[in-house]
């Protein structure tokens, strides 16, 4: 049964017009040319909702719809140029959306969660393009048009509309004519016979996704989305007309912010508050979560009818555009592939997943170094890695029109279950081995040749630092480093430190680098700051590619991990993001510790005798303090606690060492 009962009487509140704030989608404009161009529709979508039986089983039928999509991305300056990784997820966000897995469902107020549905219809970026050759389904073009865009870019490139959802991203939106306020996007609704030009969606590329030039949660997209399966504004009409949906209340205009308590309409029975839940208001991303079982049912009719959107889901077209279930696409496979972790603990088990693109692969081979097992067929193969160490993986897949290999040196870094080389304390200035090695694990989850390398031309001190090529670096692309445990014993305090030289491009540039903690051997890990914009840049606008000239071209952070002190082992994590930004250099890193006892003073310790032939007293620390002794190549060859004798006997090669104790260092000669 219908859920909400509007009242048509008139009042003055019906000749209010949109708030100025300003509009964020341009549909209600356009649709007003729509009519004026094609005289039909206004009364071919007057029968279509009339044809809807709103109580059918139509929104439990358990079939999921999936639209091919192409995105078209229409760019003046590289800044606009979005990469793969924020279109894919853009079309993750809507899929989220229309599939009710959004993360913030638990947000929708009570009186709303019966209305609110999975909508059971999905988006696909197509596998294959109009001519039947593979594709990512995302086209770029560059074009002075990318700016104050409206249909004109639609000219540059599109596919046939029959067969794809057509997506325009631009730099920005002018439709003129009456047009007020900052447009983010706009879509048409279905139109017997329309053309592209009048047809797809056209949307910032800040309002793509989530990540990268993204700057909102990207529901502008699932808003105009809404729109090209046939719906309305809520507020279309203000409290007496609508959006045909009797389970949205009515609205008198559009709704700005995040009004909870607003109630603007008071003719609807029950009467309630204002959906600003629906997305296809215009509440702040945050406040939307939900579409309602009418909007479902308008928008799967849409798919249902052949002369609206039903072309799109036929298994024809699933075929033709690549996105069917099992379709060979007719081009070799392109190797890659991640891990559910790849930095763990001994004896841990770890999940494996083919991520190739291209053409689907048909046979697998997985070489797995120190893993059990070696070598797998699997598509996802599960590995288990006893002992400690870097390990490669690398994955081999082919299909019938060729084969392609991804081999990932020191993919996996297995750490030991005991506890980690440093103690009380942590520092490492790349001195002494490449990356990855004992200290420091490279992780590069894109499988590319960018990825942190030791670099002996443009360090803070020292002799050596490490390099991102970040300037060749894809947007969105990450690449950490993530140091060995470091067992912190009886702290009052702890603060991690590092150098960094970061420049930026010219145009928009939004690299970030995000400092995490990992307390369960890489299982988890959260977040202890993020550094971005002017915090990052050391210096900016920088057209070739960019290496520090002297200290002055770096910055120090020093970070509090107060949260994190514990009896568990910890583990540092430094991600890189590429924003399109140019190169970056890391250096100096330092964790310091305070003692839950006054603070140990380098000048009250000594080591004595100092040399020896391996036995020595340490004097001037308090019995029970940790220690740990690294030798000058970042191993640890021995840790313990300083009896009560305070002597230590250390059996080792001769040579140089590091006596280590919270904040104390001392030089160890073993003859």
């Amino acid at each position: 049964m219908r859920k909400y009962i509007r009242f048509s009487l008139l009042t003055a509140f019906a000749l209010l017009t949109v708030s100025s704030f300003g509009q964020k989608c341009g549909h209600d404009q356009l649709e007003q040319e729509v009519k004026r161009l094609f005289p039909n529709y206004e009364s071919a979508e007057n029968e279509f909702i009339q044809s809807i039986n709103f109580d059918s089983d139509v929104k439990t039928e358990g079939i999921v719809y999936q639209i091919p999509v192409v995105v078209h991305i229409i760019y003046d300056a590289q800044g606009d140029n979005i990469s793969d990784k924020q279109v894919k997820d853009a079309i993750d966000v809507i899929n989220e959306d229309f599939r009710r897995l959004n993360a913030d469902t638990s947000d929708t107020r009570a009186v709303f969660t019966g209305v609110a549905a999975d909508t059971e219809i999905e988006f696909q970026l197509a596998k294959l393009d109009p001519q039947g050759n593979c594709t990512t389904g995302i086209t770029r073009s560059q074009s002075a048009l990318a700016t104050n865009a409206s249909n004109n870019v639609k000219g540059i490139v599109s596919w046939p509309n029959s067969k794809y959802l057509n997506i325009w991203v631009v730099n920005s939106i002018d439709l003129g004519g009456s047009a007020s306020g900052t447009v983010l996007g706009y879509a048409y609704k279905p139109n017997p016979g329309q053309s592209t030009t009048y047809d797809g969606i056209v949307i910032r590329h800040d309002r793509m996704g989530r990540i990268g030039t993204g700057n909102s949660r990207g529901r502008t997209l699932t808003h105009e989305a809404g729109h090209y399966l046939g719906l309305d504004h809520p507020f279309k009409g203000g409290c007496f007309s609508g959006d045909n949906c009797a389970d949205t209340p009515p609205v008198l205009e559009a709704s700005f912010g995040c009004p909870l308590t607003a109630n603007t309409c008071s003719n609807d029975f029950p009467n309630l508050v204002d959906q600003i839940e629906n997305y296809m208001d215009y509440a702040d991303d945050n406040c939307m979560n939900l579409y309602t079982d009418d909007q479902k049912s308008i928008m799967r009719n849409s798919l249902m009818s052949s002369n609206r959107r039903g072309y799109l889901v036929t298994s024809t077209n699933q075929s033709v555009t690549g996105i069917a279930a099992g379709t060979v696409l007719p081009c070799a496979p392109e190797a890659n592939f991640n891990a559910a972790q790849s930095v763990f603990c001994a004896g841990t088990t770890v999940q494996f997943f083919d991520k190739s693109t291209s053409g689907n692969p048909t046979s697998w081979s997985w070489n797995f170094p120190g893993g059990s097992p070696s070598v797998s067929t699997l598509e996802n193969p599960i590995i288990s890695y006893s002992n400690p160490g870097n390990f490669n993986v690398s994955l081999e897949v082919t299909n019938g029109i060729g084969t392609s290999t991804l081999l990932q040196d020191g993919y996996v870094s297995v750490r030991s279950n005991n506890n980690g080389m440093w103690m009380n304390g942590f520092n490492s200035g790349f001195e002494f081995n490449a990356v990855p090695n004992s200290t420091w694990h490279v992780e590069n989850p894109d499988g590319d040749a960018i990825r942190w390398k030791r670099n002996n031309l443009n360090f803070y001190e020292g002799a050596y630092c490490v390099k991102l090529d970040n300037y060749n670096n894809d947007a969105d692309n990450s690449d950490a480093l993530i140091t060995d445990k470091i067992v912190v014993d009886r702290a009052q305090s702890m603060n991690f430190s590092f150098k960094y030289a970061v420049a930026s491009k010219p145009g928009f540039a939004s690299d970030r680098i995000v400092v995490s903690v990992s307390q369960d051997c890489g299982s988890s890990w959260q977040s202890a700051r993020t550094l971005i914009g002017p915090l990052l840049y050391a210096t900016t606008n920088k057209a070739n590619p960019w290496n520090p000239t002297s200290v002055n071209n770096w910055r120090s952070s020093t970070i509090s991990l107060n949260d994190f002190i514990g009896n568990d082992p910890i583990m540092i994590k430094l991600d890189f993001i590429s924003g399109g930004g140019n190169n970056a250099f890391l250096d100096d890193f330092e964790l310091s510790v305070t003692l839950d006892h006054e603070e140990l003073s380098a000048q009250d310790i000594s080591i004595y005798p100092n040399p020896s032939q391996g036995n020595f007293q340490v004097r001037g620390l308090p019995t029970g303090t940790a220690y740990n002794i690294i030798s000058m190549d970042g191993r640890s060859v021995k840790r313990g606690i300083i009896p009560t004798s305070s002597s230590i006997e250390l059996h080792a090669a001769a040579g140089y060492y590091l006596f280590q104790a919270g904040n104390v260092r001392k030089p160890i000669v073993i003859q």
